[in-house]
C-alpha cells in the first residue's frame, strides 16, 4: 500500500508509511509478565457508531461506509502481534452465513505477504490460537481453523446448558467454563489465557468483553481508526454500551496520525492509547 499518513502526535507533521505503521515495532514488548499483553482496535463513525441494524436485520453489522482498505491492512498488523485471539459465537456465525469476512487467519495476498514474513522472523505461527466464547455454545465450526491447525478454546460460564457443552465435546472439543453464569467473566479468562503461557492477545470480540476488560484494568492498548463521517440512526452499538467506566476508561494518547483520503475518499485518523493503570 503505497501512500502515507501524518503523524498529529507526538511529533506533529512527521509522515510515515501507512504499510507497516504498526509493525515498525513491537508495542508487546512492554508486557505485564504476570499475564498476556491484552490489546484491542476497533473502527468508528464520527459520532460513535461501530455496528448498526436495519429493521429487516437480525444481526448488528459493521457499516459498509465505515470500511476502508487501510483500516483492513492496520487491523492485519495488529493481527501479526498475537499468539491468540478472543473471538465470540456471534462472529462464527455471522461469517458461517457470509456476513462477516473470515479474520481467524491472516489471509494470504500479494498484500500481505509482508505481515506473514514478519511472523515469521519472530518465530510465530503462522496463525494465532483462537479463544471463542459463548454462553449459547450455539454457533458453527469454521473449517479453516483444522486446515491451519490452530488451537481453538471454546469458552463459557458454568450455567450453560450441560447439552450444549455436551454437544461439543462429543465432537473432540474441549469446553472451558470460565464464568459463574452463563457469561465468560473477565477475571476468569485472563488468568486462563495466562496458564496457557500466551503473551499477546488481540481482543476482537466486540464491545461487551472489551468493557469488563476495561472494568478491571486487564486491557494494556486500545487502537482506534475513526473515519472522519457521521452516520446517525438509532439502532446501533458504540464501544461501550451499558456500564459508566469512570476512572477506568481514562486512556492516555500515545500515538495518532491522520491519513488524509482512505479509499473510500474519506479522512480517517489512527489513534493509540495506553490503557490499564
Amino acid at each position: 500500500m503505497d501512500k502515507e499518513v501524518v503523524c498529529l502526535y507526538p511529533e506533529f507533521g512527521v509522515t510515515e508509511p501507512l504499510q507497516g505503521l504498526y509493525l515498525r515495532r513491537n508495542f508487546c514488548a512492554d508486557a505485564n509478565t504476570r499475564r498476556p499483553f491484552v490489546y484491542a482496535n476497533f473502527l468508528s463513525s464520527l459520532d460513535g457508531r461501530i455496528a448498526w441494524r436495519d429493521s429487516h436485520q437480525d444481526n448488528y453489522q459493521l457499516p459498509e461506509t465505515l470500511k476502508s482498505d487501510e483500516d483492513f491492512r492496520l487491523f492485519l498488523e495488529l493481527y501479526a502481534h498475537a499468539d491468540c485471539i478472543v473471538t465470540h459465537a456471534g462472529y462464527m456465525r455471522a461469517l458461517n452465513t457470509g456476513h462477516l469476512g473470515n479474520v481467524l487467519q491472516i489471509p494470504r495476498l500479494a498484500w500481505t505477504e509482508d505481515i506473514h514474513a514478519w511472523r515469521k522472523e519472530r518465530g510465530m505461527a503462522p496463525a494465532p490460537d483462537v479463544v471463542i466464547i459463548s454462553s449459547s455454545l450455539e454457533f458453527p465450526w469454521h473449517d479453516s481453523l483444522d486446515q491451519f491447525q490452530q488451537k481453538v478454546h471454546i469458552a463459557t460460564g458454568a450455567r450453560t446448558p450441560t447439552d450444549k457443552k455436551q454437544f461439543w465435546l462429543d465432537r473432540g472439543r474441549e469446553i472451558h467454563v470460565l464464568g459463574d453464569d452463563r457469561q465468560v467473566d473477565a477475571a476468569p479468562l485472563v488468568e486462563f489465557l495466562s496458564k496457557q503461557g500466551y503473551e499477546s492477545v488481540y481482543l476482537v470480540a466486540g464491545p461487551q468483553l472489551l468493557q469488563e476488560l476495561l472494568m478491571q484494568s486487564f486491557v494494556d492498548k486500545f487502537f482506534m481508526t475513526v473515519c472522519h463521517q457521521l452516520l446517525g440512526g438509532s439502532d446501533f452499538k458504540s464501544l461501550v454500551p451499558e456500564h459508566k467506566l469512570g476512572d477506568k476508561g481514562k486512556l492516555q494518547l500515545q500515538r495518532l496520525y491522520m491519513d488524509s483520503e482512505n479509499s473510500s475518499m474519506l479522512g480517517q485518523w489512527y489513534a493509540e492509547f495506553s490503557a490499564g493503570q
